[in-house]
């Protein structure tokens, strides 16, 4: 009997893709591994995983991907990983806005055009969609509005895909994904405050957010996270948004426990602490 196949997007070396990638081949999965550059996944070749070039936001080069993977499994496909992601650390009112149109193309749009490419190998095989969420999608973390705009909009679109292909016995799984020991923010666009932003007494504290250092030891490794993550889509009856990652379960009972608009009462309060710290003379005396 043929193993099962899986084909995971962003696999370049160092990130969730690679450890998710490597975690399916010692499943004994059939793995094809994808990326923009083969360079970023000839390592994964070189574990004897198959690599495929893949640009998520090029029609023509998923068009393509599907075809090889058509040619190479008979037409099917067990497992699709949508995990290529984007990120972009500013406030709302200082955002570049092609930046955030680049952002959504890839973390969103670009999930459905790969998913919607893959659905007749997917049904074929009665399969999974696995989509790589993000607690940042669950609640308003400073500095990154868009990326967790676009997280919280993958989390409704999966459910929906799971609605709308269950007649074909399509599964469509959602990961919330916590604090991850990855290379993300060293690939996240850099941003440069103006002067005259409301915000620029606190562009230390950007700063901070955008290298990743308020992550500080609660991160996951990534094979740990892969680990979790793979069990679950191997299951016969697998979690549909199960949360994974640092400080996950911290996340999961702010969300689950707290009231709705909890990180709105508390944001202004957190904002004026931050803007006070840096010496701001325009912040409100009354916060609210």
């Amino acid at each position: 009997m043929a193993p099962k196949s899986v084909l995971i997007t962003g696999c370049s070396e160092g990130g969730i893709g690679d450890a998710l990638a490597k975690e399916f081949h010692r499943k004994g999965l059939r793995v094809f591994a994808t990326a923009r550059n083969l360079a970023k996944v000839q390592h994964l070749k070189n574990l004897g995983l198959e690599i495929l070039p893949l640009d998520v936001v090029d029609a023509d080069s998923i068009a393509q991907a599907v075809e090889s993977v058509r040619a190479l499994t008979g037409g099917t496909l067990d497992i699709l990983v949508n995990n290529s992601g984007y990120g972009y650390i500013s406030p709302l009112l200082d955002t570049d806005i092609s930046e955030a149109k680049k952002l959504f193309e890839v973390n969103v749009f670009a999930v459905i055009e790969v998913t919607k490419a893959f659905s007749p190998l997917l049904i074929a095989s009665k399969g999974t969609i696995v989509n790589i969420g993000s607690v940042a999608g669950k609640m308003p973390l400073p500095w990154q509005g868009y990326y967790n705009a676009s997280k919280a909009a993958i989390h409704l679109l999966t459910s929906q895909l799971r609605f709308e292909l269950s007649p074909f016995d399509v599964k469509a799984i959602c990961i919330v994904t916590g604090v991850v020991k990855t290379k993300f923010f060293a690939n996240a666009s850099s941003i440069t405050l103006s002067s005259t932003s409301i915000y620029a007494p606190a562009v230390e504290e950007i700063n901070i957010v955008q290298s990743g250092e308020v992550t500080g030891d609660d991160g996951q490794s990534a094979d740990d996270y892969a680990r979790a993550v793979v069990k679950n889509v191997l299951k016969r009856s697998p979690t549909f948004i199960p949360w994974v990652g640092g400080s996950a379960f911290l996340m999961w009972f702010l969300d689950t426990f707290l009231w709705a608009t909890f990180f709105v009462c508390i944001g202004p309060h957190l904002m004026y602490l931050c803007l006070v710290d840096v010496g701001s003379s325009g912040c409100p005396s009354n916060p609210v």
